[in-house]
């Protein structure tokens, strides 16, 4: 490092950066503001698909910097803060530094400058400022400049509306709970994020690529449900199968792409409780992800094709007009955002989804339907003339299939389509190592959801 300003910094006191990546902040530094003390706006190019958030991270640095200057020596301590676990702190000397990456983001993007956990926690979080907290995580998967942010703010939104549930505003403790409880990979997210951004690790985060455009996903959308899903990281691209303002002859479609399509499937619905919701905001949103085991036959016609003479399959079986797997989940978009998983329930006999149509099996009911209690009761059920159909319809209340809760309203029992996509996936590939990992790491944030969950019900308690 010869004579430089790093080298200065180690020669008083230990630093939890190795000397490479002190190199690398130096650099980087260098490149901020040609070496010079930053100003507010040094941080904006680096941060191009979140400006906003750029400016409230140099206004937290001010404030945590002797002097209320940006340095290279403040620069380091801070950055510790934002890279490094509580046990390789050497140089931050924060009350608060043991706070995750996820509340230190939601505190910059909050422009909260509490020094000390007690007055972080009596601190209260609007609605609107919670808002910004989310939209500015969604931002970190653009890889760019964020453009028509209107459209995007949507997916936020409906985060925010399930987070305070007709709340004004909640402490931020409760708030930074609430929010970790829906989006299970926050913390781990903002974790890279500053290490992208510092030390350069990645170029961009990745979502599901979309092969053709779409009236429902975007940007934010995908990454919503990929912050929320162990399977959703694992998603290269969406190839889009159906899509469709809704007809009389959809199920035909629907089951054609079910049987030939040996890869799971993204479900989309939107639905219109009446004619005057014409502002997207207003009209209801909800799907599935079905994931299928290419090498499983569940489906009554996949088993047919391969087995014409029933020698490995019974007839009359109903189960054989399930298909999906303990991955598949449900989820409310709009316009409260929610997953409902697979509660692994014995009982449930495994409805992730069915399908029947009249080439099918005449002896069940026709239609396509998700959840259920395997006693015909299903969670979502679309009857075979989808288009205005009254006995289209939400069940909230039979589902053992997967973990209850309201898709819709409270109030929406039958349900009025106005747009269907249907989304097969593919997926990345992975080596055995890091697949191992990842395996390890969902088992991690799902355990963490669980305790956010009882700390969540403590505090409601209360």
């Amino acid at each position: 490092m010869g004579n430089s300003k790093s080298k200065e910094i180690t020669k008083h006191a230990k630093v939890a950066f190795t000397p490479e990546q002190l190199q690398q902040l130096e650099k980087l530094f260098a490149g901020l503001n040609g070496g010079k003390d930053l100003v507010e706006r040094s941080f904006i190019p680096h941060f191009p698909e979140n400006p906003d958030f750029s400016i409230k991270l140099f206004n937290w640095m001010v404030e945590r910097s002797h002097n209320h200057q940006i340095d290279y020596t403040n620069f380091v301590i801070l950055l510790e803060l934002l890279l490094k676990e509580l046990k390789d702190y050497y140089l931050s000397d924060y009350k608060f530094r043991n706070l995750e990456k996820f509340e230190l983001f939601a505190l910059i993007s909050l422009e909260c400058l509490e020094n000390d956990k007690d007055s972080i926690n009596r601190f209260t979080v609007s609605y609107s400022q919670g808002s910004i907290v989310i939209r500015e995580l969604l931002n970190i998967y653009s890889g760019g400049q964020i453009t028509n942010s209107q459209r995007n703010d949507l997916a936020a939104r409906s985060v925010t509306n399930t987070i305070f549930d007709q709340k004004d505003e909640m402490p931020f403790n409760q708030f930074v709970s609430m929010a970790k409880a829906q989006l299970i990979y926050a913390n781990r997210l903002c974790k890279y994020y500053f290490n992208m951004k510092f030390l350069g690790e990645q170029s961009h985060i990745e979502i599901p690529r979309l092969n053709t455009s779409s009236f429902i996903l975007n940007d934010q959308v995908l990454a919503l449900l990929q912050l929320s899903s162990p399977d959703f990281s694992k998603i290269k691209q969406l190839q889009l199968q159906f899509s469709s303002s809704v007809s009389d002859d959809d199920l035909d479609h629907i089951a054609d792409i079910v049987v030939n399509t040996q890869k799971p499937l993204l479900f989309i619905f939107r639905n219109r409780e009446d004619e005057s919701q014409n502002d997207t905001f207003q009209q209801q949103v909800f799907g599935a992800y079905i994931s299928i085991d290419p090498t499983l036959e569940t489906h009554y016609i996949r088993r047919k094709l391969k087995d014409p003479m029933n020698i490995l399959y019974s007839d009359n079986d109903p189960k054989s007009l399930y298909f999906g797997d303990e991955k598949s989940f449900l989820f409310s978009l709009l316009p409260k955002y929610q997953l409902f998983m697979s509660t692994f329930d014995q009982r449930s006999k495994q409805c992730f989804a069915y399908l029947n149509n009249k080439s099918f099996r005449v002896d069940q009911p026709l239609g396509l339907a998700f959840g259920g209690d395997g006693k015909g009761n299903h969670r979502i059920w679309l009857d075979e003339n989808l288009k205005g159909n009254a006995t289209c319809r939400i069940n909230n209340q039979c589902d053992l299939t997967y973990e209850m809760g309201y898709l819709l309203e409270p109030h929406i029992e039958f349900l009025n389509l106005t747009c269907i996509e249907i989304w097969s996936v593919e997926e990345k590939e992975l080596n055995p190592i890091l697949q191992s990992k990842i395996i390890e790491a969902n088992k991690e944030d799902m355990q963490q959801k669980e305790v956010e969950q009882q700390k969540q019900s403590a505090i409601e308690q209360k």
